[in-house]
């Protein structure tokens, strides 16, 4: 029991680039809390993001709604070292207001590479007698681009509305899981650097955060861990040809709620995240709640 207890607790090293607050194409990938560190996993999850942009213009506001079904999955090819490969495929909808007109996009989505290195992890430490476990974990990725990005002067359609970025950009990240007698708190930090695309036109960087409170309860083979907190993201505006798109960047708070249950090698969870404060794009974008679902396999 002990053991069991010890591995879920350390789901909550690993990171959550944040929150995919503008869309398919610019979103970062977001992981949460995850079973069993040590053990590989692969798993599926379903992501649903809605969106209202253009909101000052009568003709061209439009409601957008991402979904994204992803194949995901985490492996250790040497000790301490942890890799994570999320493959997603994105379904994009999005309507025109003033007229019904809609447009649809599907298909593969933008492919992260995430690797991470645990420089402290007193979870294992058998030498030592303190209630208080923590944990740091730095590390970073690549997120290829894998999704279909097409976009122009006379494109009407939001950049964030493509499949992927049209770009290779660079991803960041430090975790600190910190917990006492069943209780936990995790703190995130991570970033994007991005680079320009084919098109010429360069999503801006991202800067993120989020703090998670979780507790854990046991019961035999199955577990549960309640968690909650907030997370802040911070996106740089847009550059199409060096020129800076207005309508994009801006900063976003959440409040997220999620439950994650275990049982032998299979764990299941759910997470909603509501916007509390959002200054999006220039005043044009504004994001409403999120909604997502997992599952997994141990092996």
């Amino acid at each position: 029991m002990k053991k069991l207890l010890i591995l879920i607790l350390l789901a909550s090293q690993l990171p959550a680039f944040a929150c995919d607050i503008c869309g398919c194409a610019n979103g970062s990938a977001f992981v949460g809390l995850l079973p069993r560190a040590g053990s590989q996993f692969v798993g599926l999850r379903y992501r649903s993001r809605v969106f209202d942009s253009h909101l000052n213009s009568v003709m061209l506001k439009t409601r957008e709604t991402y979904q994204t079904a992803e194949l995901w999955g985490r492996f250790y090819p040497v000790k301490n070292v942890q890799l994570m490969v999320f493959v997603p495929y994105n379904s994009n909808h999005q309507v025109l207001r003033y007229s019904g007109t809609e447009v649809n996009k599907n298909g593969l989505g933008d492919a992260i590479v995430l690797a991470h290195v645990n420089v402290l992890n007193t979870f294992l430490d058998t030498t030592k007698t303190s209630h208080i476990y923590q944990s740091l974990m730095i590390g970073g990725g690549v997120k290829l681009a894998t999704g279909k990005f097409e976009y122009g002067y006379d494109n009407e359609i939001n950049p964030n509305f493509q499949l992927g970025t049209g770009s290779t950009d660079f991803l960041l990240s430090a975790i600190h899981t910190i917990k006492m007698h069943g209780w936990g708190l995790n703190t995130e930090i991570g970033g994007r650097i991005a680079t320009r695309s084919n098109e010429h036109y360069r999503f801006g960087n991202r800067i993120n955060g989020s703090l998670t409170l979780f507790y854990t309860k046991n019961w035999g083979m199955f577990s549960v861990m309640p968690n909650a907190g907030a997370l802040v993201d911070y996106g740089f505006h847009d550059l199409k040809e060096g020129v800076r798109n207005n309508e994009t960047g801006g900063v976003s708070t959440l409040a997220h709620a999620g439950l994650e249950t275990y049982y032998k090698r299979y764990s299941a969870g759910v997470s909603y995240k509501m916007p509390v404060y959002q200054n999006l794009g220039g005043g044009e974008l504004k994001a409403l709640p999120q909604f997502s679902v997992h599952l997994m396999v141990n092996f």
